[in-house]
């Protein structure tokens, strides 16, 4: 009997961490003998729990025992090509490094044809919040519609963008099902909100908001006060403090949104941020 794997192929996912979890909760279901000790035997470590911490995001694996762990998993070659992507992936330390792995991802899916709608589909999603510029023309198109003019399209962002840039983002887009061509050859949108609950979204949500913090600090000089509202708070709390605080700003957020949804005369796009982030505190 052949050996079983898990439902989702590794191609499906994002974060090898949970392809790992999957792959060994696949086999403890199948055989409860398969313990973490065996898996650990399985992929070559000594100390039966590294992987374990692996998985929980404790530890990382290293250059040295990628391979290791896809040989011990006996994956194929384009398998072993992802998977070393994806491990470069979820442990890169800047957003270049990230969007380079992707990158390799990226091709070795071109390379095996991986064509499947909803699997092609959570990758897109990643690029779709890999640049600020995205969602703000899917916001623009929403508005005003969008006829095919990529030079009026481009004119539309602040600050400016390329004719190509929005051109490329239209396409993406496209490709999320975000927007579509009506029967006029018009493009709308397929949904009035979206959601980044998903996992997909939270690994790109990294640069995105770093991104749009860097817009912020820039529109300090680029727009005039009326135009624009920066403030902030340096406060001394607790953890339970900042767990109150967090839960005001989520439905403060959702309040937000839905002013917006109700408001008929929307004529511009504006990107709103929260921070709230640690400064100072116990050595």
């Amino acid at each position: 009997m052949g050996e079983k794997k898990p439902s989702k192929k590794i191609f499906e996912y994002l974060d090898y961490r949970e392809f790992l979890k999957d792959y060994y909760n696949t086999k403890k279901e199948a055989n409860p003998a398969f313990s973490l000790r065996v898996f650990s035997d399985k992929i070559g470590f000594k100390a039966k729990d590294f992987i374990s911490r692996v998985m929980n995001g404790d530890k990382n694996l290293s250059s040295q025992s990628i391979p290791k762990v896809a040989s011990g998993l006996r994956l194929g070659k384009h398998e072993t090509e992802f998977f070393i992507a994806l491990v470069k992936f979820n442990q890169a330390e800047t957003t270049e490094e990230r969007n380079s792995a992707f990158g390799e991802m990226q091709a070795v899916l071109k390379v095996v044809r991986f064509a499947e709608k909803q699997h092609l589909l959570g990758h897109a999603q990643y690029m779709v919040y890999s640049h600020w510029r995205h969602l703000t023309i899917r916001s623009l198109i929403g508005m005003y519609g969008f006829d095919g003019d990529y030079e009026a399209l481009a004119r539309r962002v602040h600050p400016r963008i390329t004719a190509e840039e929005a051109k490329a983002s239209v396409k993406l887009l496209e490709d999320c099902m975000l927007i579509k061509k009506g029967k006029n050859g018009k493009y709308v949108l397929t949904e009035n909100a979206i959601t980044t609950g998903d996992r997909t979204s939270k690994l790109a949500l990294r640069g995105f908001h770093q991104d749009c913090l860097k817009l912020a600090a820039d529109s300090i000089d680029r727009d005039p006060p009326g135009t624009r509202h920066i403030s902030g708070l340096t406060l001394g709390i607790s953890q339970e403090g900042y767990e109150r605080i967090v839960e005001r700003i989520n439905a403060f957020r959702k309040e937000i949104a839905l002013i917006a949804e109700e408001d008929e005369n929307s004529d511009k796009v504006f990107q709103l941020q929260f921070a709230l982030f640690p400064v100072g505190g116990k050595d």
